[in-house]
């Protein structure tokens, strides 16, 4: 446990934890954020 969790929540803390325990949701997140980020992009272009 790091120092963060002084300052946050058990809750925040475990959420935190989750991306240390699985790695891959990093890029899982990083995929939808890019995804509709492109989407976006996309819609406003028409």
């Amino acid at each position: 446990m790091g120092p963060y969790y002084r300052a946050t929540s058990q809750t925040t803390g475990s959420f935190f934890e989750m991306f240390y325990d699985y790695p891959f949701l990093v890029l899982v997140l990083v995929a939808v954020v890019a995804g509709v980020f492109y989407w976006q992009m996309k819609k406003s272009a028409e």
